[in-house]
Formats: structure tokens, C-alpha cells, sequence
């Protein structure tokens, strides 16, 4: 029998009518936090607000999900393009799958699913998927068959041992930890160091608007962007964390010393999984004892006392995520025009994305890149 009379396509345009398959689906489903029917909904709810849901589940056979894909529909520049919702706080985009899915859809699916879905679909200029990993736990993801080019940053993460003790000496020298623990040891003498995970109102507020702040002083260091300056991502994370964080699906976290926020964390629990999302900490003479650091080895502990397998350091190119790591997560993008409107600003979109990649994966191109960018990021704090 031809796929085609096999493969059934549903296309929902709000998170309503499709709650119930996807929450179900969800329970055995191979995916990210970044895919949780929860954060999605939420994200529309503040940051997509504008985006025009087009929530796909293909059915094989009919009756039977095997993939829900979060598509929506978003004007960029005039142009119509076909998105993964979850843009701007999400490190990986991509499907829902089924358990085993390569077994249970046993078709190329660029060559018979994707087609039947684009034509389900309202109309659109161009395809603009981003930040798609390789793998979906393990699996390979069907979408990274699409025509790619590779994502100009990758992740990390590492599984995790049951003792703190055993995974510190594993992954780092005896020379390293024993530093470390002196600088620990130095901070403190300054007053009572505590980790303080947020689970009444007070403490989310209080760590939250710490970290927003904390990360805000950074972003300008460093010469980028203000995530915090949108009041629509603020909005998201605070609603967020108000409606998670006693469950545990958000983990905000902080050290601190007597009654001062040193150092904070925003992240996700997930299916055994850790994301290390959102670390900061107060610019202070404090620095030098690596507060920050003392709070990642406590997530670390925490995270073997409560059930989590890996730890996920999720994107970014700085170098302490591949010293502690044991896999690295390749990502990948996808852009593609559908109309002359949307060749043209896909081609462009693939041109800075190569060129980006380029300039990170030449260590003396990245290094004058980041100068550059802490100088303008000093100029603007004048």
C-alpha cells in the first residue's frame, strides 16, 4: 500500500483542541523540555502571541501518533515563514517521536511525510528552522533530513555519577578540585553560604529578578543583547516560574551569602534530564572564590540526589561546558524558499548563518570577534 494512504496528517491551530493527544503522546514521547505542551503553551501565551499556531500530528497507521511537530507561522521582514514555536528562549527545535520511531515509521520522511504536511499547511514564503539537534535522545531526528547547514554553536552535556566526590575526580585533575575547594573553603569565611532552591513565592520573585539582573550586567559586558529588555520574555519567565517551579519542571536556584544573592540559576528538570539554562552571579570582590562555580557543584549533588541521569549544559561556546562533558549535541538549520519573496531571504539568512559558523569555528576569527563585541559592550556602558 503507498505511504500516502497510510500517513494521516492533522493540523491544530490552538493548544486547546490538541491538549489532550499531545499530553498523552508526551508520556512516552522521545523529546526536549523545549517540546513540554507546558512551556510551548506558555511561550505563546507571552513571547508568540502573534504567531499562527499550525500544531501537526502525523498518524501511521491512522488513529496511531507517531510525531507531533510545533510549527507556526511568523512574519519576518514581510516574509511568511514556516518557524518551530518556542524562538528566542528554546535551545533545541524540533518534533515530538514516538519511541522507536524509525521503526514505526518505516518511510524516508522527507520524501512522504514532509510533502503531505506542507500541503496540510496554509501557505507560507519559507521554511525557517533553526537550532535542530542531530539526535532526539538518542534518536535521529527525521527533520535534520531536510536540506542543512550546521547550527554555529553546539551543545554539551554529560551523564552523571552518584556521588559528587567520584564525578568531580573523574572529570577534572586533583590539582583543579583541590584549588577549587580552597576557593570555596576562602568564601566562607566572609559569612553563611547556603544553596537555596525557590519554592515559596517570595523566593521565586527574589531569585528570579536577582538572575534577571545578574544576567542583565553580563549581557552588557560581554557586548550582547539584553534578553531581559523584552518585557514579553520577562512575562514568560515569571509566569513560568510561578506555575512550575513547586512541581519541579523549573529549577531556580541561588548561593547565598547571609542575606546576598551571589549567585544564581534558572534552569528545567525534565525526563531525567538537567538544563543548565540561565547561570549568573553578582559582580563583587567575591569573584575570585568562584561562586558561580560552587553553585554548579551543588546542582551537580543535587541533581545525583534526585533522580537526574544527565546533565545538560544546553548551547554555548564557553569553555568550562566541554571540560565537563562526555557528548557533544550537534545542531543544525534549515532555510528554504518557497516563493522569490522568500529565496531571496532565506539565501541571505544561509549566507550569515555560514559565515557565523566560520567565525566560530576559527579560534583567531572568534577571538578578535569577541574583543570586538566586549568593546562595543564597554562603549555602551558609558
Amino acid at each position: 500500500m503507498s505511504p500516502i494512504n497510510t500517513i494521516n496528517i492533522l493540523i491544530y491551530n490552538s493548544f486547546y483542541d490538541v491538549e489532550a493527544i499531545w499530553r498523552s503522546f508526551e508520556k512516552t514521547s522521545d523529546n526536549y523540555a523545549f517540546q513540554n505542551f507546558d512551556w510551548l503553551k506558555h511561550w505563546h501565551e507571552t513571547i508568540g502571541i502573534t504567531t499562527k499556531l499550525c500544531l501537526v500530528v502525523v498518524e501511521y497507521p491512522v488513529g496511531k501518533p507517531v510525531m507531533i511537530l510545533p510549527l507556526g507561522l511568523e512574519k519576518r521582514y514581510s516574509v511568511d515563514c514556516l518557524v518551530w514555536l518556542g524562538g528566542g528562549v528554546s535551545d533545541y527545535l524540533g518534533p515530538l517521536l514516538c519511541t522507536d520511531f524509525s521503526q514505526n515509521f518505516p518511510f524516508d520522511f522527507s520524501q512522504t511525510a514532509w510533502p503531505l504536511i506542507t500541503v496540510h499547511l496554509p501557505a507560507y514564503d519559507a521554511i525557517f528552522f533553526e537550532k535542530m539537534p542531530q539526535l532526539i535522545n538518542g534518536q535521529n531526528n527525521p527533520l535534520v533530513s531536510l536540506p542543512c547547514i550546521p547550527a554555529p554553536n553546539n551543545a554539551y552535556a554529560t551523564h552523571l555519577d552518584k556521588s559528587l566526590e567520584n564525578f568531580l575526580k573523574e572529570k577534572r585533575s586533583s590539582k583543579y578540585i583541590a584549588k577549587k575547594k580552597r576557593e570555596h573553603r576562602r568564601l566562607r569565611e566572609y559569612g553563611r553560604v547556603e544553596f537555596v532552591l525557590a519554592l515559596n513565592s517570595e523566593q521565586i520573585h527574589r531569585f528570579l529578578g536577582d538572575m534577571m539582573t545578574q544576567k542583565a550586567r553580563r549581557y552588557k559586558e560581554i557586548g550582547v543583547a539584553n534578553l531581559f529588555d523584552d518585557s514579553k520574555i520577562c512575562a514568560f519567565f515569571k509566569k513560568l516560574s510561578v506555575d512550575f517551579c513547586s512541581n519541579g519542571f523549573v529549577h531556580l536556584c541561588a548561593l547565598t551569602l547571609d542575606d546576598r544573592t551571589i549567585s544564581t540559576h534558572w534552569g528545567l528538570v525534565y525526563k531525567k534530564r538537567f538544563y543548565h539554562l540561565y547561570p549568573a552571579y553578582e559582580k563583587s570582590e567575591l569573584i575570585k572564590y568562584a561562586p558561580g562555580g560552587l553553585l554548579l557543584w551543588h546542582m551537580f549533588e543535587w541533581c545525583m540526589n534526585n533522580g537526574v541521569e544527565i546533565f545538560d549544559f544546553t548551547i554555548g561556546d564557553e569553555s568550562y561546558k566541554a571540560e565537563w562533558s562526555d557528548q557533544e549535541l550537534f545542531l543544525y538549520d534549515c532555510y528554504q524558499g518557497r516563493t522569490i519573496l522568500g529565496v531571496s531571504y532565506t539565501g541571505l539568512c544561509k549566507m550569515a548563518g555560514l559565515l557565523k559558523y566560520k567565525i566560530k569555528h576559527t579560534p583567531k576569527l572568534w577571538k578578535l570577534a569577541q574583543e570586538f563585541r566586549a568593546l562595543l559592550g564597554n562603549f555602551r556602558q558609558r
